[in-house]
């Protein structure tokens, strides 16, 4: 490529992919393989299990390349791609609680790197109680609004586009789930300093 390869689009480095350039293929990897990573570390319980569901996704992808047509962005058809192996992977398990448990993992992670100016709590094993809690009250797609809006910074027509709903769907799916963790963390903050009121009490 004479051109550099950050001015070149990924629909367009995909068509060239297809039409056999293999170093464009070589950069879309480049570009998307942490951030996909991250994504489906959100749906399974190791980092190997996300691994192989990356390597599948550009399996998939290239596969896929003989028939591209550049009629979405690239970035929701190979999240696409992903979203769908991670689906039908849990669904064989058949163990729901895989599903929480990655994203719980997932997203403290992912919330103890967004500032280093973090408190404490992050690290505490009632916050991580907490959030477990919390998410397992969402649905999973609540889960995955809260995950893409969040942790990788999907703008509301990136995260409707891969839902295939209205961006009002979102903005509603987004808000009913904050308020369903906003509870459950208040809830569990409470009886947590009602048991040490009662500690103290008796102590």
């Amino acid at each position: 490529m004479n051109v550099n390869s950050d001015q070149i689009s990924d629909e367009r480095l995909f068509i060239r992919y297809s039409e056999g350039d293999g170093e464009a293929f070589r950069i879309l990897m480049a570009r998307y393989a942490i951030r996909l990573l991250h994504f489906c570390r959100g749906f399974v319980e190791t980092e190997e299990e996300a691994e192989d569901l990356v390597q599948e996704t550009f399996l998939r992808a290239i596969r896929s390349a003989p028939t591209y047509r550049a009629t979405a962005r690239f970035s929701t058809w190979i999240y696409t791609i992903a979203r769908n192996l991670a689906f039908d992977r849990m669904k064989s398990v058949r163990k729901r609680t895989n599903l929480w448990k990655g994203r719980e993992e997932s997203i403290t992670e992912s919330t103890m790197g967004v500032s280093p100016e973090a408190p404490d709590i992050f690290e505490s094993g009632i916050f991580k109680e907490s959030l477990k809690a919390a998410l397992e009250v969402l649905t999973p797609l609540e889960a995955e609004t809260i995950q893409l809006t969040f942790f990788a910074e999907w703008t509301t027509g990136q995260i409707a586009e891969l839902q295939r709903c209205s961006r009002t769907t979102i903005r509603t799916r987004r808000f009913q789930a904050l308020e369903k963790i906003r509870r459950v963390m208040l809830k569990t903050d409470t009886a947590d300093m009602n048991e040490q009121d009662g500690m103290k009490r008796h102590g």
